[in-house]
C-alpha cells in the first residue's frame, strides 16, 4: 500500500515536470501580445528576445520586459531603431504601467490605449505614426506622463486633445509637440492643477490662451512656433503662472503689452517673445527679474528705450526702439507721444509707423510738424479705443487736435487747458464722459456725438448743466389718461417732425450750401486762359465730409475744378490747360472707377509726380503731388521749372525740400511779396510742411487730400484782414455777398456760358513752366515719348 501511494506521488511530479514548461510564470495574455509585438517587427532580431522561450517574465527575463507577478508591467525599447507595427490590441496588456518605445520607426495606426487603468508613463514619441484612435485617451486614470511629440498623426486633417484626458488628473507633464494638433488650446487642461509640464509647440493652434489657464502651475510652458495663423491675443494668463521657469511663446500673434504683473514671475528663466505682434514699453520690472537670464524680444514693436539687463542672452532687433543703445531714455515729445499711444492700447498701424527719436522726421502717421516742433495731431475716424492721456497736455507746441470719429471714452483730461498753441480740438463722435475742462476763448471745441456730454462745446467753456428731473408722482389713473392723451399727440408730432426733417434734407440735398472763404492764386497774373491753376480754401459752415468735382467750359479751353471737403472746410483745386491735364477725369480715374489707369504721359512738367513720368500710370497721389507743387509756388513765388535757375533748384519741388528743414532757410526762400512776421511764420511753416509730404518721391508717404483739408482748416479760422479800415467794395468785390454769387457774377462779366458753377480768378500763367529742350513738341509728335 505504501509503495502504491509513492508511485502515485512520483509520477505526479514527473507530470508537473512536464507542464511547467509549457505555462511558465507569465500571464499566457501577456505573452501572446509580446508573440505579436515581435511578429510585427521587421527587424525583430534588435529586441533578442528567444524564440524558444515561452516565458518573457522568466527568469531568465526576457530583454528590455519587466514584470511583477507574473504580469507585464514595462516595456523599455526605447532608440533602439525598430521598424513594425504595434498590434491592434496593445491595451490587453492591463498591467502596463510604464511604456518607452520612444526614438524608433514605428508606423501606422497608434494602438488604442483605452482602459490601461494602471498606465503611469508612456513615452512614444519620435516614431512614424500616421493616425491616432480617438479613444485612445479613454480610463488613463493613473496617466502622469505622456510623450506624442514629432509623430505625424492625421497629417492632413490634424487632430485635438479629447477631453478624456480631463479624467487624467495625476497627470504632471503633457508633451505633445510637432504631432499635428489643430484648433484652439483645450478648454479642460485649465482645471488639471496637477500639471507642470505643458509642450504644444509647433503645431496648428489657434486662439487665445483660455481665461481657465489663469494661475496655473506650470514650471514649462512651450507654445512656440505654431503654423499660420497661430496663437493670439494678451499674455494676461500667462502672468499669472507665478510658478514659470521657462516660457517659450515665440513664432505666434500675441498682440498688446506685456503685463506689469510679469513681476509676480521671480522663477522666471527664459522668457522667448520673439516674432510675435507685441507693443508698447518693455516693463522694467520685468528685466529686473532675479531669476532671468534669457531675453529675446526681437521682431515686435516695442516702442520707447531699450532696457538695460545684466545677462548675456538678450535680443531686440527689428523694433521701433527710440533709441538704439540699452538704458538711453527717449526725448520728451516721444515720450508725451508714448504716453498718448498707452492709453489707446497701441495701434499696430501707429506703432510700426512712430519710430525713432524724433517725432518731426521721418514718417510719423498723423503728426505734422512746424519749426521742428509737433503741430498736429490728426488721427480722425482711426478705430481708436481707449482714453485720452494727461501727456498730451506737455506737447506745449501743438495747435489743432483731430480725434474725431473713434471710440475713445473716459474724461477730457485738464492738462490739455494748459497748450498755450492750441487753437483747435475735435474730440466729436467718441464717447467721452463729463467733466468737461474750462479751455480758452481761443481754442475751438468740437464734441459733437457724444451722448454723455450732450452737447457740443465752441469755444471753451463747461457744458450746460442738465435740467433736473421733475419731482413727484401722479396717482395710476391720472397717469393712464395722460398717456392715452398724450401718446397719440407723440406719435402725430413725431412724424411731422420726421417728415419736415427729410424735406430739409432734401431741400439741402438740392442747394449746397454757399460756401465763404478766401482764394489763392500765385502773384502773377496772365491773360492766356489755357494755362492757369488756382486753389480756393472756403467754410462751408457744416460738417460734412464729401468729395465732388465740377467742370467749366469756355470759349477756349476745358477745365476742371476738383473740390474736396472735410469737416468744415473746402479745398478747391482748378487746372484750366487745354494740353496739361494733370487732373482729368479720364487721368485720375478709370472709367469703371478704379483708382488708377495707364495712360499716355500727358502733363506738364514740373508738376508731374516722379513715378508718373516714369511709368506713365496715374493715381491720385499724383494729383496731391501736383498739389504740393502748386504750394511751393505760393510760398515762393518761383516756377515749377525754370531751367535758367541752377540745377540744383531748377526743379522746385525737390529743391524746397532740401531748403525747408531749418526755419533759417525756409525764411530765405519765401515770396518777398509776402508780409513774413512771426505770426504769419508759423503758418508757413505749417504750409512748407505740408507741401513737403505732398511732393515726397515715394507716393506711399503722401498725404491723402482729406489730411491737407485738416492741416490747412486751423490756418483758415485763424485768418483775418491785415486792415480792418478797408471798405466793404475792395477793387469792386462785394464781399456780404456769398462766394458762389460772386463766381457767377465773373463768369457772366467774362461771357461765360456754361451753367455748372465754376471758380475763375486771373491766371498765372507765370508759374506754369516752359517745356523743356529736347521734349517734343506735342505729345501727338512722331518723336513724343
Amino acid at each position: 500500500m505504501a509503495l502504491r501511494v509513492l508511485i502515485k506521488i512520483q509520477s505526479l511530479c514527473l507530470l508537473l515536470g512536464f507542464v511547467s514548461p509549457a505555462f511558465g510564470n507569465t500571464d499566457p495574455g501577456d505573452y501572446k501580445i509580446l508573440d505579436e509585438f515581435r511578429k510585427g517587427m521587421t527587424n525583430a532580431e534588435l529586441l533578442k528576445w528567444p524564440d524558444d522561450n515561452e516565458d518573457p517574465c522568466g527568469p531568465p527575463r526576457w530583454p528590455y520586459v519587466f514584470c511583477s507577478r507574473s504580469r507585464v508591467t514595462q516595456i523599455q525599447a526605447k532608440n533602439l531603431g525598430l521598424v513594425g507595427t504595434l498590434p491592434p490590441d496593445f491595451n490587453k496588456l492591463s498591467m502596463l504601467a510604464n511604456i518607452g518605445l520612444q526614438g524608433n520607426n514605428f508606423t501606422g495606426t497608434l494602438p488604442s490605449f483605452k482602459g490601461l487603468s494602471s498606465l503611469q508613463y508612456a513615452y512614444l514619441d519620435n516614431n512614424q505614426f500616421d493616425t491616432i484612435p480617438p479613444d485612445f485617451f479613454v480610463g488613463l486614470d493613473s496617466l502622469q506622463v505622456l510623450a506624442l511629440d514629432r509623430i505625424p498623426l492625421n497629417r492632413s486633417t490634424g487632430w485635438m486633445v479629447p477631453a478624456d484626458l480631463a479624467n487624467s488628473a495625476q497627470l504632471t507633464n503633457l508633451s505633445l509637440s510637432n504631432c499635428n494638433l489643430a484648433g484652439p488650446l483645450p478648454d479642460f487642461i485649465g482645471n488639471m492643477r496637477s500639471l507642470l509640464v505643458l509642450k504644444l509647440s509647433y503645431n496648428r493652434l489657434t486662439g487665445d490662451i483660455p481665461a481657465s489657464y489663469s494661475g496655473l502651475p506650470l514650471q514649462i510652458l512651450w507654445l512656440n512656433n505654431q503654423q499660420a495663423p497661430g496663437l493670439s491675443g494678451s499674455l494676461a494668463v500667462v502672468a499669472s503662472m507665478t510658478f514659470l521657469t521657462d516660457a517659450w511663446l515665440h513664432g505666434n500673434q500675441f498682440s498688446g503689452t506685456i503685463p506689469s504683473s510679469i513681476s509676480a514671475l521671480t522663477s522666471l528663466n527664459r522668457l522667448w517673445l520673439n516674432n510675435n505682434q507685441l507693443v508698447g514699453l518693455v516693463p522694467g520690472n520685468l528685466t529686473s527679474l532675479p531669476q532671468l537670464q534669457s531675453l529675446h524680444l526681437d521682431n515686435n514693436a516695442f516702442m520707447g528705450p531699450i532696457p538695460k539687463v545684466s545677462f548675456s542672452d538678450f535680443t531686440y532687433a527689428n523694433n521701433p526702439f527710440c533709441q538704439p543703445t540699452p538704458g538711453v531714455a527717449c526725448s520728451p515729445e516721444v515720450a508725451a507721444l508714448l504716453g498718448f499711444l498707452d492709453g489707446v492700447g497701441y495701434p499696430m498701424r501707429l506703432a510700426r509707423s512712430w519710430s525713432g527719436n524724433d517725432s518731426c522726421t521721418g514718417s510719423w502717421l498723423g503728426v505734422s510738424c512746424a519749426g521742428g516742433k509737433i503741430a498736429i495731431i490728426n488721427l480722425p475716424n482711426f478705430h481708436l479705443n481707449g482714453t485720452l492721456s494727461p501727456s498730451l497736455g506737455e506737447l506745449d507746441s501743438l495747435v489743432n487736435i483731430a480725434l474725431g470719429g473713434n471710440n475713445l471714452s473716459g474724461t477730457i483730461p485738464s492738462s490739455l487747458t494748459r497748450l498755450k498753441s492750441l487753437r483747435w480740438l475735435d474730440l466729436s463722435w467718441n464717447n467721452l464722459s463729463p467733466p468737461v475742462p474750462q479751455f480758452s476763448a481761443g481754442v475751438t471745441l468740437v464734441l459733437d456725438g457724444n451722448k454723455m456730454l450732450g452737447t457740443s462745446i465752441s469755444p471753451g467753456g463747461d457744458a450746460p448743466p442738465e435740467s433736473p428731473a421733475s419731482s413727484g408722482a401722479s396717482s395710476s389713473s391720472s397717469s393712464s389718461k395722460t398717456l392715452l392723451v398724450v401718446v397719440p399727440i407723440a406719435v402725430v408730432v413725431i412724424i411731422v417732425l420726421l417728415l419736415a426733417v427729410l424735406f430739409l434734407l432734401w431741400r439741402k440735398k438740392r442747394k449746397a450750401k454757399a460756401p465763404i472763404g478766401i482764394v489763392i492764386q500765385p502773384r502773377d497774373s496772365s491773360a492766356d486762359r489755357d494755362n492757369f491753376v488756382k486753389i480756393a480754401i472756403a467754410s462751408n459752415g457744416n460738417n460734412s465730409a464729401s468729395a465732388s468735382e465740377l467742370r467749366s467750359m469756355n470759349s477756349s479751353s476745358t477745365g476742371e475744378t476738383h473740390v474736396i471737403e472735410a469737416g468744415n472746410m473746402v479745398i478747391s483745386i482748378q487746372v484750366l490747360r487745354a494740353a496739361t491735364r494733370n487732373f482729368a477725369p479720364e487721368n485720375v480715374l478709370a472709367p469703371d472707377g478704379k483708382n488708377s489707369v495707364a495712360t499716355r504721359l500727358a502733363g506738364t512738367f514740373g508738376y508731374l509726380a516722379p513715378e508718373y513720368a516714369v511709368t506713365g500710370k496715374v493715381t491720385t497721389k499724383v494729383d496731391v503731388f501736383s498739389f504740393g507743387v502748386v504750394l511751393i509756388e505760393l510760398l515762393t513765388g518761383l516756377k515749377a521749372l525754370d531751367e535758367s535757375r541752377p540745377d540744383e533748384s531748377r526743379y522746385l519741388a525737390f529743391w524746397f525740400g532740401k531748403m525747408k528743414n531749418t526755419r533759417e532757410k525756409l525764411e530765405s526762400i519765401m515770396d518777398s511779396s509776402l508780409a513774413v512776421t512771426e505770426e504769419t511764420l508759423e503758418s508757413i511753416c505749417v504750409m512748407a510742411e505740408l507741401a513737403g509730404h505732398c511732393t515726397a518721391r515715394d507716393p506711399h508717404q503722401r498725404p491723402d487730400m482729406g489730411h491737407a483739408v485738416n492741416v490747412l482748416a486751423p490756418l483758415v479760422e485763424k485768418w483775418s484782414p491785415v486792415d480792418g479800415d478797408e471798405p466793404d467794395d475792395y477793387l469792386g468785390i462785394d464781399l456780404d455777398r456769398p462766394l458762389l454769387q460772386m463766381v457767377q457774377g465773373w463768369q457772366a462779366s467774362d461771357g461765360a456760358a456754361s451753367g455748372v458753377v465754376s471758380l475763375s480768378v486771373d491766371c498765372s500763367k507765370s508759374s506754369i513752366p516752359a517745356r523743356p529742350s529736347g521734349f517734343a513738341e506735342s505729345f501727338t509728335s512722331a518723336d513724343g515719348r
